[in-house]
């Protein structure tokens, strides 16, 4: 059984990873509308890798008969001054 400070640490990590994926996505829409498909590529890998900790999260907590508490996941931004600035989005994403 999971503590309740535990229950909402790892609840809170679920949606960082969730909030993580959604940016890699909003990141991989916007290298395809530039026509940078390696890099759109590379970001729905990230999205996808993302996703696989958020389950991994989740499994965790329910099998120890916590509870989960899905949260809203704010919106990424959608466009970028440039592909630099779209790279630079995307490192501090992955600092979180």
């Amino acid at each position: 059984m999971l503590s309740k400070k535990m229950e909402t640490a790892l609840n809170k990590q679920i949606n960082q990873e969730l909030f993580s994926a959604y940016q890699y996505m909003g990141l991989a829409a916007y290298f395809a509308e530039k026509n940078l498909n390696g890099f759109a590529h590379w970001m729905r890998m990230q999205a996808q890798e993302e996703l696989a900790h958020s389950g991994k999260l989740f499994n965790y907590v329910v099998d120890r008969n916590g509870k989960i508490d899905l949260q809203a996941i704010k919106a990424p931004a959608k466009t970028w001054k440039d592909a630099l600035a779209a790279l630079q989005a995307a490192y501090k994403a992955c600092l979180l």
